[in-house]
């Protein structure tokens, strides 16, 4: 494989696995608020190839490529009536920043629900 067809086969490998999808990803709605997922995505790619002639005079031709992609969650997106909030979690780890969170959408929630006289939902 030449070294234009390997450099061609790797980016449109690393475009297939990107998408908007990739960095914002799908949304989940639980009880009226919106909760959407953001990402951080980086990728890299490097190919090469070469061709020269032995010391016997054989000829011949090598070429590769490669690629790398990282995706890292950095935040998300709570999506209500009310209000749109950006929760951060980079420089943490995602449990200790999910943990700290999620009892503060919790309290929102509660305070909203008290706040138009809805009963809690059955769990049943």
């Amino acid at each position: 494989m030449k070294t234009e067809e390997i450099l061609k086969t790797v980016t449109e490998k690393v475009a297939s696995m990107i998408s908007t999808k990739t960095v914002v990803g799908e949304s989940i709605t639980i009880e009226g608020k919106t909760i959407i997922p953001v990402t951080r995505v980086s990728f890299g790619f490097a190919s090469g190839g070469g061709e020269g002639k032995g010391k016997s005079g054989d000829e011949g031709t090598g070429s590769g490529g490669g690629a790398g992609a990282v995706i890292q969650p950095i935040g998300f997106l709570v999506v209500s009536k009310e209000d749109v909030k950006l929760f951060s979690i980079q420089g943490k780890d995602v449990i200790s920043r999910l943990a700290e969170v999620i009892p503060q959408i919790m309290e929102k929630y509660k305070s909203v629900r008290e706040e138009h006289g809805k009963e809690e939902p059955s769990t049943t």
